[in-house]
């Protein structure tokens, strides 16, 4: 069904209730919204997801659901009148608030950033960095995205060790030697964007935590799809994007700081986003003072690293998203993607292609090593109506919750032509 804003009044319970969750209250939530309690939804999602043909590229961009489209379009709505009695209210903490719930961390130790990489970028300078002779260890498995960024720190005097994969992991033993005495800062990603390894998160933090390092890791492959537990695992710094498996946009992310590594960090962003208390001596019937204003940044990752407005209509999407993904629980969600991926694994196998992920992996990822890939497998898979991720030499299906079996089986046809 085409999303108005006539049809949006009729969709299902379950899609208002997106509508209603970026109010702070049913009582303040305006004529849009419903007081329905939608039924916990089944897997696969087929009635709140509908993605155009096979889709097997969340890894890539997650579509909406129809529940966050009616997030999106009370908002909308909203902004195209500005009723002054319509009663609407975005929640604006709400999604780091959801996020926070989902990754085990405490919103306090949660701030907006703009992405992944910004989140990253952040870190890396609010640590001083670059430094001359400072020690980094990072692994390519990490985002390709990144390679520039430890590239030029080390061009600018840092010591950057990369460690490299064997048979699709990076093993604790390679960055037990990498990770020496006096290094200052580990960086990874949880799970790898090329081909779905999961690190040993806490294995990591402890090792590095014993020789003074701090740990950065990337988790916008992990956040939403698999398990994670940001307290539990002793990370110090993590960040992700909102556009996978949150099922947000581009534009908006999340930077984690854990409360204790705070001390660790110069402050380098100075924005009225992270100022708790602000006051003024210059404009008329202001109190006097000796100075002009008078402020102070608020003692949490927010008072660090939030710099100025962020994107309402994210937060709008990311309200429904979130209390989809908290309600129907990462367990299930994981389960449901293992099916398909233990499926997409031993079908690509069968066929003689070189997966690159390892076999034991829980990830919603498959990744397999293909020549010409690009070349070979776009025109088919267009044909097809088969949406994923194809690079140079390689392809990427990846499994979200609206997926089904026969998904799986029409990418494993394709995949045989060619084989």
């Amino acid at each position: 069904m085409k999303l108005t804003r006539r049809n949006a009044m009729t969709l299902t319970a379950a899609a208002l209730a997106g509508s209603a969750a970026c109010q702070t209250s049913t009582a303040n939530a305006g004529p849009h919204s419903s007081h329905a309690t939608p039924a916990a939804p089944q897997l696969p999602d087929r009635k709140n997801f509908s993605p155009d043909g096979i889709y097997l590229n969340a890894g890539s961009q997650h579509p909406f659901s129809k529940s966050a489209l009616a997030s999106l379009d009370a908002y909308n709505r909203h902004r195209l009148a500005h009723a002054p009695n319509d009663g609407y209210e975005l929640n604006g903490n709400g999604p780091i608030e959801k996020f926070a719930r989902l990754v085990n961390a405490d919103p306090k130790e949660i701030s907006y950033v703009q992405s992944t990489t910004a989140g990253e970028q952040a870190i890396v300078r609010s640590l001083g960095l670059p430094a001359e002779g400072a020690k980094i260890v990072t692994d390519t498995l990490h985002f390709f995205g990144s390679f520039p960024l430890y590239g030029e720190l080390e061009k600018q005097g840092c010591d950057v060790s990369w460690v490299t994969p064997v048979d699709g992991r990076i093993r604790l033993e390679d960055m037990d030697k990498a990770i020496t005495l006096g290094t200052k800062l580990v960086s990874l990603s949880l799970v790898s964007t090329v081909n779905g390894f999961e690190h040993d998160l806490k294995a990591i933090c402890d090792l590095a935590h014993s020789r003074g390092a701090l740990v950065y890791a990337d988790i916008i492959h992990a956040a939403g799809c698999i398990p994670v537990d940001l307290h539990a695992t002793g990370v110090d710094f993590a960040a992700s994007a909102t556009y996978k498996w949150l099922m947000g946009d581009f534009g908006l992310g999340f930077l984690y700081v854990k409360e204790g590594a705070q001390a660790h960090l110069e402050r380098t962003n100075y924005g009225y986003y992270g100022v708790s208390k602000f006051s003024t001596h210059t404009y008329p019937f202001d109190a006097p003072g000796s100075d002009l204003f008078e402020y102070e940044f608020s003692d949490d990752a927010s008072g660090l690293f939030a710099i100025g407005t962020r994107g309402h209509t994210n937060i709008a999407l990311l309200n429904a998203s979130l209390d989809y993904i908290l309600e129907l629980g990462v367990d299930a969600i994981q389960a449901h993607a293992q099916t398909l991926t233990d499926r997409l694994k031993e079908g690509l196998a069968s066929q003689g292609f070189e997966l690159m992920t390892p076999p034991e992996s829980k990830t919603p990822i498959v990744t397999a090593a293909f020549e010409g890939a690009y070349e070979r497998l776009t025109p088919l898979m267009k044909a097809r109506g088969i949406k994923t991720t194809i690079s140079r030499n390689r392809f990427r299906p990846t499994v979200s919750v609206f997926n089904t079996t026969d998904d799986v089986e029409a990418f494993l046809e394709a995949t045989a032509s060619v084989s």
